[in-house]
């Protein structure tokens, strides 16, 4: 029989735990094998969204998540018959408000003296705010947020409060601003914009983080989508005053995509597609301002996922073309080099122009693998063509166009020197054509690659010259052999004066650098007539030849269909 001081010890070590097992976050549960019964303290409870403090295990699974349930089952099984002696699991739970909860269930088995499982007997823990949040803003992540969207549309369908907008917001240029703070600025330029919407939401209102600078409002309270537009512009002006880091100073600017909620929206993915649909459509416009989604906004998204998802199976499956349209020495009238140009031989839609999918290209990142196709078929082709000793193939030198998302890639260089290596083509003979607008976002980056590629002996074009606003300032950083004046200056040089003296200028400009030139879209021959007067030495366009698949090309030289236009002036 216990002495009365061991009663009061074992009195004082119950009190203890039981002020442990109040205070602690972790919820316990014993499962009474023999009994048939679930225990569970009050955290678990509150946890599980159980009433009672003893119930049976099915009354704890009801309320597992049905994907998560099978498992747990088998693990629990698996302790009960000996098989195993610890658990680890982790899973959903559905909490007294109904809300999804991730937890952990900790347990060890007690056996008899037989050796026999008479208890499993264990832990639960709450996981739900770090399963659930962003690690560097501590906003509610994707997960969080697709539950809490999905328990609010459930409340406008009992209640008929549908008094609640998704906002999709984004920071504009955010791939910039973080060059020019450094990654550690970057991020904490993204807790700052966190802080930032959080602060202007109004009550019940969530933010949350979905990717990169990409954000997701859930906005109590508007009635219409004008309110929900107003708040959104409310938002956007938060964000005037400059965010400064270790001497930088930055005005991070939004782009705010609106949809407002309704009874046409079941699911929680619906309505945030139809608000990420209004931001893109936001960000085209290049207005840094509020969309509010319309009706075709989904459709038009949509039609765009099809067409990248066609795209990746068109770069793998060869579907990809490349036409070649001839450059001519104006002089002579003589074929001496290609452009090679990117088609599509889309399996519904035909032979697809570079304008149609070229940009989504370019903003998904595909173009990069196209680029490196394009560059190393270009190479093939013009090895077969020298190869074919016919003149004028044989000495015919390249022109390949370099998008702005290759010459961001570090190791471009050594990809080009593959490529000369593996066709075999001497350097000298491929051209590479760069934009002025794809040497904004990092320029001094860009200096040093197409220094590296000339040093490697590769002809560098800089193309639609004079488009742009830093054309001098590039002449003298970037080491550019050949300018090619734009279409639309050559459109216009017979009857627009203007036109007239800026072509003049670059070809001026041309010979103080000692740098070749290329005009672009010659269309007829009082175009090229001029262009021969101002002593423009090469050109290309439809008054010559349209672009052209290698065999027609093959063709036009070997027949000798090719008959130069001759100059006004022999005629």
């Amino acid at each position: 029989m216990p002495q009365p001081q061991e009663q009061k010890q074992s009195s004082e070590d119950w009190y203890r735990y039981a002020l442990a097992l109040e205070a602690s976050e972790e919820g316990f549960w014993d499962w009474d094998l023999v009994a048939g019964r679930l225990w569970g303290s009050a955290r678990f409870q509150s946890i599980t969204g159980l009433s009672e403090p003893c119930s049976s295990l099915d009354a704890w699974l009801a309320r597992v998540h049905p994907q998560d349930r099978p498992r747990l089952e088998v693990e629990l099984r698996a302790l009960r018959k000996g098989k195993a002696q610890t658990l680890a699991n982790e899973h959903r739970v559905q909490s007294g408000d109904g809300a999804w909860r991730w937890v952990t269930a900790r347990a060890v088995v007690a056996r008899d003296p037989s050796g026999r499982v008479t208890h499993i007997a264990g832990s639960l823990r709450d996981n739900t705010s770090c399963r659930m949040a962003d690690a560097l803003t501590g906003l509610p992540n994707r997960a969080y947020f697709v539950d809490h969207v999905e328990r609010r549309i459930e409340r406008g369908f009992q209640h008929a409060d549908w008094d609640f907008a998704l906002l999709s917001v984004t920071l504009d240029r955010f791939d910039q601003l973080n060059e020019t703070l450094g990654s550690s600025g970057g991020e904490r330029l993204l807790i700052e914009a966190a802080a930032r919407l959080q602060a202007t939401l109004p009550e019940r209102s969530i933010a949350a983080r979905l990717m990169g600078a990409e954000f997701m409002l859930c906005l109590e309270g508007p009635h219409t989508e004008a309110d929900a537009a107003a708040f959104a512009s409310r938002a956007i002006e938060s964000f005037r005053e400059p965010f400064v880091w270790r001497g930088h100073s930055v005005t991070p600017r939004l782009t705010v995509g609106v949809a407002k909620a309704g009874m046409l929206y079941s699911h929680p993915e619906e309505l945030m597609a139809d608000a990420e649909s209004a931001l893109l459509h936001a960000r085209k416009l290049e207005t840094h301002g509020v969309v509010c989604y319309s009706q075709g906004m989904r459709e038009r998204a949509l039609d765009k996922l099809e067409l990248e998802a066609d795209l990746k199976r068109a770069i793998r499956q060869g579907e990809l073309v490349l036409f070649y349209q001839p450059e001519v020495d104006l002089r002579t009238n003589r074929i001496i080099g290609f452009e090679a140009l990117v088609r599509w031989r889309h399996a519904r839609r035909g032979l697809l122009p570079p304008s149609e999918f070229i940009p989504l290209a370019e903003e998904t990142g595909l173009i990069v693998p196209l680029g490196e196709w394009g560059m190393a078929e270009a190479c093939r082709q013009l090895v077969a063509w020298h190869k074919d000793g016919s003149e004028p193939l044989q000495k015919a030198r390249m022109s390949v166009n370099l998008s702005s998302r290759q010459l961001e890639q570090p190791d471009l260089v050594a990809r080009v020197q593959q490529v000369l290596a593996e066709t075999g083509l001497p350097p000298a003979s491929l051209r590479l054509e760069v934009t002025e607008s794809s040497l904004i976002s990092d320029a001094q980056a860009a200096q040093k690659t197409m220094r590296a590629l000339e040093k490697l002996g590769v002809g560098l074009h800089m193309d639609d010259f004079g488009t742009g606003y830093s054309s001098l300032d590039y002449l003298q950083r970037f080491p550019f052999d050949t300018l090619k004046i734009d279409r639309s200056f050559v459109q216009g040089i017979v009857y627009d004066h203007e036109s007239r003296l800026i072509v003049g200028s670059i070809l001026n400009l041309a010979r103080s650098f000692g740098m070749n030139v290329v005009a672009e879209g010659i269309e007829d021959a009082d175009q090229l007539e001029e262009l021969r007067t101002m002593g423009c030495p090469c050109g290309q366009g439809y008054y010559f030849a349209k672009p052209m698949e290698p065999g027609a090309i093959d063709a036009l030289v070997r027949t000798g269909a090719w008959q130069p236009p001759t100059p006004l002036a022999q005629a």
